[in-house]
């Protein structure tokens, strides 16, 4: 009888705060300020995604901007830079020999899928 007037006690509780939690959740004394979109002033990104996948059984490797990133086997990887940056093939594939142009990230290309075998 206890652990059930316990139960019930703690479950009123928590419908009470829940009443009041919407009431106070607003009752700031800045009013909207506090609730503007962090990303209105930030600067505009133009960088621009390629999606490049795998279809062979063995990793690949592709590089971007000097770095070289490893697509696993039937995986993919989302290419997220600048237009105008090129993305080569790091390494030796049936379709691609390494030093290969895969793509050349621009507004043409935006969303695209490469394929590597």
């Amino acid at each position: 009888m206890l652990r059930i007037t316990r139960t019930l006690a703690s479950s009123l509780v928590l419908i009470a705060a829940a009443a009041i939690a919407p009431a106070t959740a607003n009752a700031s004394p800045f009013g909207k300020l506090l609730h503007l979109h962090p990303r209105a002033a930030q600067p505009k990104d133009d960088r621009l995604t390629v999606r490049i996948y795998n279809r062979s059984a063995i990793f690949r490797d592709v590089k971007v901007n000097g770095h070289i990133y490893t697509v696993n086997a039937y995986g993919a990887v989302a290419v997220t830079a600048p237009a105008g940056t090129d993305v080569f093939a790091a390494s030796s594939s049936f379709g691609h020999r390494k030093g290969d142009l895969l793509v050349t990230v621009s507004p043409e290309t935006k969303d695209r899928v490469v394929f590597l075998n």
